[in-house]
């Protein structure tokens, strides 16, 4: 977790630094270096080591001289003299509440808050923040901004983002199916629904000793030989069970992983069990009991005669298209009289009663994505090498792609003023000159001020092929307030997609105040899409909201949100979202070929 600790740290010097003057090309440079470092494939500390930190795309010689600091010394003096008043959490409630830093720091002095535990007790003894706003004269939404901020932090403890935990996660199979013994493993759990956040990392192993049943002796000593791997800081914990053998690791990423040692016969029930969800699998118990499958601990579905098992190794573990049907599973659905259902779904919400009548949406496929339509560009707070991006773009065969860039009031995102939107719009037509097989859209992330008015005039808006509208200062504003916002911003016909529309960043941005349902019903109103936004620290709309829209019938657009070129990979992030909350492609506007995209756009 390197990478998100020490992007973490930039990042907080960045917000500390906006409450000084005269610091707006610090700010900017720290934030860039902080999104290089969080977004890099591999271990910082190994770019460091080997040289290649220095020259990395996005790390100013300010920020390099820190991250040297850090290595070198274990710590940073610039942040240690930031902490020496408040602690390291404390700090990180004034960036998730986004209210500005001397508000939060008046707010700890007023209060005498020393600890996250003070904060916390704050709000615990004193739940009537109004009647405490008022005797210590603080604007009560700066209190409930706070308040709001805390029960997310808390909320967020022990989860981590899927991209980073999927990395750590191909390692650990790598290593594993190095191991001779092991003729077969899956990762399950969280992992293999896809959830947006996990909490840890759970594996099902088949080795070649356990052709029949469970030999406990040889998977203990598997056990063992797996507690010695690299990867491993200690055993946790083990549980020895009727029909597996399980063991807790605690490891180098910190993160847990959970190792599941099964047999040939008790595989296929196992899969289906480890993936969960919990609640998923009662309503399967209710079906199997009532056919004599289930004794009330265990399934036992030895009526089916399983075919010879799949194995699964390395890629095939971790990653399962979206058109993978897994055969084993497939039985006992067949069995149950239910259709396949997919792990995306397997949630326990209507997935079985569905699955029943033969009504399981038909999911989105990441092969169903046309183009991206929130890709920032050099121009403004992107660092995109233009090969890299073609590679992408072929990699995922689009027909187009948008440089949705910022504009002009966004100056920590170097925002573009109209001059530079000049020079932009002639750097566009020279790119889509030299590239034919695909069409670069001329967009713009343009902000929406306090008052829901836009920082272009319809003059610019009408010259953008695609325009998202979206705010990034939300947190100071109640939800009446933002939802009136984000109203006035779609009565205006040149804005097509609402970007990022809650906010939230993981663990860095708690959501800003807002009314979903009522920014869904202005959505259908104005005939306006809502991004799933891609990034792995963004993933908003999550899929709860996601699933509100679709049942709204709500039109959707799943984008990137690039800064660098590897981020547009995170589509797959979005798309997962939009499965687990059932959506279709006809729901997705970025499914559309490019001439019937143009055509929605000019038909609203």
């Amino acid at each position: 977790m390197i990478n998100l600790k020490l992007s973490s740290i930039l990042t907080t010097i960045a917000e500390i630094s906006k409450f000084k003057a005269g610091e707006k090309e610090i700010v900017i440079n720290l934030s860039k270096s902080a999104r290089s470092i969080r977004d890099y494939d591999r271990d910082i500390m190994d770019a460091y080591n080997d040289g290649t930190l220095e020259d990395m795309p996005g790390i100013d010689p300010f920020s390099f001289e820190i991250i040297k600091e850090y290595f070198e010394t274990g710590s940073i003096k610039l942040f240690e003299q930031i902490k020496e008043k408040y602690p390291e959490d404390l700090l990180r409630i004034i960036r998730l509440s986004g209210i500005g830093t001397k508000r939060v720091f008046d707010i700890y002095d007023k209060f005498n808050i020393k600890s996250f535990e003070d904060l916390k007790d704050l709000f615990t003894l004193n739940c009537d923040t109004k009647k405490l706003a008022e005797s210590f004269e603080i604007e009560n939404l700066f209190l409930e901004r706070i308040k709001h901020s805390v029960s997310y932090y808390e909320s967020q403890r022990g989860r981590y983002p899927r991209w980073l935990i999927l990395k750590f996660t191909g390692k650990i199979v790598e290593k594993l199916s190095s191991m001779n013994e092991i003729s077969s493993l899956k990762v399950v759990g969280s992992l293999r629904r896809r959830k947006a956040e996990v909490s840890d990392i759970d594996i099902l192993i088949l080795p070649e000793f356990n052709n029949d049943d469970t030999n406990f002796e040889k998977s203990k000593e598997l056990i063992d030989r797996i507690r010695k791997s690299y990867f491993v800081k200690d055993l946790i914990s083990e549980d020895i069970r009727r029909e597996n053998i399980g063991a807790k690791f605690s490891t180098i990423f910190d993160v847990n992983l959970e190792i599941i040692i099964t047999s040939k016969r008790s595989w296929p029930v196992d899969l289906l069990t480890t993936t969960g969800s919990k609640n998923h699998l009662a309503k399967l118990k209710e079906i199997a009991g009532a056919k004599g499958c289930f004794d009330g601990h265990l399934f036992n579905f030895s009526q089916i005669k399983f075919k010879e098992l799949k194995k699964y190794k390395s890629n095939e573990s971790l990653f399962e298209d979206d058109d993978f049907v897994c055969p084993e599973e497939k039985q006992i659905y067949d069995f149950l009289g239910l259709k396949y259902i997919v792990p995306e779904l397997r949630e326990g919400f209507d997935e079985v009663e569905l699955a029943k009548e033969s009504y399981l949406p038909n999911l989105i496929k990441l092969k169903d994505i046309k183009g991206d339509l929130h890709v920032h560009s050099n121009f403004s707070d992107g660092i995109m090498d233009m090969k890299e991006i073609v590679k992408k773009i072929k990699k995922y065969d689009y027909e187009y792609l948008s440089f949705s860039d910022h504009s002009s009031s966004n100056q920590y995102g170097n925002g573009l003023n109209q001059n530079r939107l000049t020079e932009k719009i002639r750097y566009m037509e020279e790119l889509n000159s030299a590239y034919n097989k695909f069409t670069f859209l001329m967009g713009a992330e343009v902000e929406i001020d306090d008052d829901g008015n836009l920082d272009y005039d319809n003059s610019l808006m009408s010259k953008f092929d695609i325009a998202l509208g979206s705010i990034h200062k939300g947190f100071k504003f109640n939800a009446q307030s933002n939802n009136a916002r984000f109203e006035k911003a779609m009565e205006n016909k040149y804005v097509d997609i609402i970007a990022h529309p809650t906010g939230v960043v993981f663990k860095s941005r708690a959501p800003y105040f807002l009314n979903v349902d009522y920014l869904i019903e202005c959505a259908s109103k104005y005939g306006k899409a809502l991004e799933i936004n891609s990034y792995y620290l963004r993933l908003d709309l999550n899929e709860e909201n996601a699933r509100k829209a679709k049942n709204a019938g709500i039109l959707l657009s799943i984008n990137t949100d690039s800064h660098r070129p590897n981020n547009l990979d995170m589509i797959r992030f979005g798309v997962d979202i939009a499965r687990r909350a059932g959506i279709e492609k006809e729901s997705v506007i970025n499914t559309l070929s490019l001439e019937k995209l143009k055509k929605w756009k000019s038909s609203r």
